[in-house]
């Protein structure tokens, strides 16, 4: 009987250690030096508009009332499919996700499942928490969703309920990207760090 609760106590304690480990990861993430750049704004960034493929990787973390998680990701947008590799996600292995016209594939290395709908919603209901998915691709460039209306916010915008907040830019090349953003709607609030930028030239 000792032996049981000892076993529970350790496993305990080395969960609480996890737990420390993947804080102090983001926070170093967040800490890494970048070339400091002038705060965010929305006017003359239309061109980015025309950027037939793109990629990122960084990490995230999503909660509301009821769940949270945390992830390292990987976003590659060429033409109109965007995959994403999410690592870590609720304690598991790589999850990748690809959107494309004709619907929403989930892999998550034992099942590939594919979806046709709502991209959002659908990808909400699996992960459990409300995510914009179909806009987040914009605003990680620091666009808004074209063909939706928004109103100017300080160092973001207003968009479809969503309050976006670019906390940090980074220069890319000449560009001027998004480094820290944070999008919030009622209780749901989603953080990215983007640490790394590739936009080759279109």
């Amino acid at each position: 009987m000792n032996d049981f609760y000892t076993s529970r106590s350790e496993l305990a304690k080395y969960k609480s250690l996890g737990m420390l480990f993947l804080t102090a990861l983001l926070v170093s993430c967040a800490d890494a030096p970048v070339k400091p750049t002038s705060p965010f704004q929305l006017s003359g960034r239309d061109y980015l508009y025309a950027k037939a493929s793109w990629s990122f990787a960084g990490r995230m973390a999503v909660s509301d009332n009821n769940d949270s998680f945390s992830a390292s990701i990987a976003w590659e947008h060429r033409g109109r499919q965007d995959k994403l590799e999410l690592a870590g996600l609720f304690g598991q292995g790589r999850t990748l996700i690809e959107l494309t016209d004709n619907g929403v594939v989930i892999d998550n290395g034992d099942e590939r499942l594919q979806y046709s709908g709502n991209a959002d919603e659908l990808i909400s209901r699996k992960v459990g928490v409300n995510i914009p998915i179909s806009a987040l691709k914009y605003w990680v460039l620091g666009l808004v969703e074209p063909e939706a209306d928004y109103d100017v916010s300080g160092n973001g915008f207003v968009q479809s309920g969503w309050n976006v907040k670019y906390l940090q830019m980074q220069s890319v090349g000449e560009n001027d990207m998004p480094r820290k953003i944070r999008v919030e709607q009622g209780d749901v609030k989603l953080k990215l760090i983007i640490n790394n930028w590739d936009l080759p030239l279109d």
